[in-house]
């Protein structure tokens, strides 16, 4: 019986009777034949999204790679898993993520570069950068969540890459995931945008809505983060995964496979739901970013039709009410930036102020932690009183983010 298979897992030895396109358009020479070289593996590869393979003519796709996807989250049972405990505080742990931060933003440029120029890409230096990464992030989350506020509306892509990075290395370190699976997932969500270094730069920094051809061209990255991550050598099969599916929707209305729920792989869909986050709240050439908490509640709604519902409300449980980088207004009407927040007291997150009561710049900035100033606890009592949109009081949050940290 034929089978039609993605050609990320066709193999020599298998006997192709049918491309995703018509045989005049190929290279090939016969409208059927074996696989039996790596050259015509590669151009199948480039060429074409999936073919049919005819499994009586040829070997046949392994059963357990055909359904990566259904296996890996059977694999990895999240119910199960065990969080693992901050054990450095964040002012130790901040100047370490601010080194490790630009040393990978510098490995991501070499690579982002080396694509862009149609290059090969040396993945060796980003492995190393999101290992640190790891140790980081499994020290203390919030030093390096931190530094997602570092956005730059004409730098998106590298910035947007890192964070998206940051985000799903937070993420799993709160779903319990052990640092290898953290190390596979951070590199995966590191080069998840790759593709768009072959989209026109017109295209790509439009400013302004993108027209529908415009919009199938953008469509494409996914495919070209493919076809340049399949050639890279030392990268596991999770990271041409993420690259390539990361815009599938639960309903099967993404692209490029149109795959739905059980079909797209694990790591894509939390790459899926941290790429969303970062994107609505950043500022773009075409949009404002939104505050953390409308983003939070957007997402929760998108949850029944575009994401995987339970990771959904995992992420938002692992972000908090107070997402690290929120704009918020005290109950003592001073106006103060999320810097760190624990696990076990969510409401009470640690509060870089930057605004007195009467909203004039605070210097230097005071750094609280609410924690300390709960009812019952301190004679003044302070909570939040409401999240305020990012740039409120003409505050950039970028200004802050290289300040020392000390905590009153």
């Amino acid at each position: 019986m034929k089978k039609q298979i993605d050609t990320m897992y066709l193999k020599q030895g298998m006997y192709v009777s049918e491309l995703d396109r018509p045989w005049l358009e190929s290279p090939f020479l016969f409208q059927g034949f074996v696989v039996d070289s790596a050259e015509d593996l590669q151009q199948l590869q480039t060429l074409c999204a999936y073919v049919v393979i005819d499994p009586e003519r040829g070997d046949d796709i392994d059963v357990s790679i055909q359904h990566r996807p259904a296996a890996t989250i059977e694999r990895i049972d999240l119910d199960s898993r065990q969080r693992k405990v901050v054990n450095v505080s964040f002012e130790e742990e901040i100047s370490h993520a601010r080194h490790i931060h630009a040393h990978t933003r510098s490995q991501l440029d070499d690579m982002f570069n080396d694509a862009r120029m149609g290059r090969s890409i040396d993945v060796t230096g980003a492995k190393e950068a999101v290992s640190d990464m790891v140790d980081s992030i499994v020290r203390n989350p919030d030093a390096m969540q931190w530094l997602t506020n570092l956005r730059k509306r004409d730098e998106y892509t590298a910035i947007h890459s890192l964070n998206v990075c940051i985000f799903a290395l937070t993420f799993g370190r709160y779903l319990g995931l052990n640092e290898e699976e953290l190390n596979e997932l951070g590199i995966g969500a590191l080069l998840h945008d790759i593709g768009k270094m072959r989209i026109p730069l017109e295209i790509l920094n439009k400013e302004g809505k993108l027209n529908l051809e415009e919009y199938a061209v953008i469509r494409e990255h996914a495919r070209h983060g493919y076809e340049i991550l399949q050639g890279t050598a030392g990268l596991p099969p999770s990271t041409l995964e993420i690259a390539y599916s990361h815009h599938e929707r639960k309903k099967g209305t993404g692209y490029p496979q149109g795959l739905r729920d059980a079909e797209i792989p694990l790591f894509a869909k939390m790459v899926a739901i941290v790429d969303i986050y970062d994107a609505i709240t950043s500022d773009r050439a075409y949009h404002h970013g939104m505050n953390t908490l409308d983003a939070l509640k957007n997402m929760f709604e998108w949850r029944e039709h575009d994401l995987d519902g339970d990771l959904v409300e995992r992420f938002i449980r692992c972000l908090g009410i107070y997402p690290i980088g929120s704009l918020v207004e005290l109950s003592s009407d001073e106006v103060g930036i999320v810097i760190s927040v624990a696990q076990s007291t969510r409401l009470t997150p640690m509060v870089m102020l930057v605004r007195d009561a009467e909203k004039k710049t605070m210097l230097p900035p005071k750094i609280i932690d609410l924690s300390r100033f709960m009812r019952g606890k301190a004679e003044q009592p302070l909570e939040v009183k409401k999240v305020l949109e990012p740039d409120a009081y003409g505050i950039d949050i970028r200004e802050y983010i290289q300040k020392e940290i000390r905590v009153s």
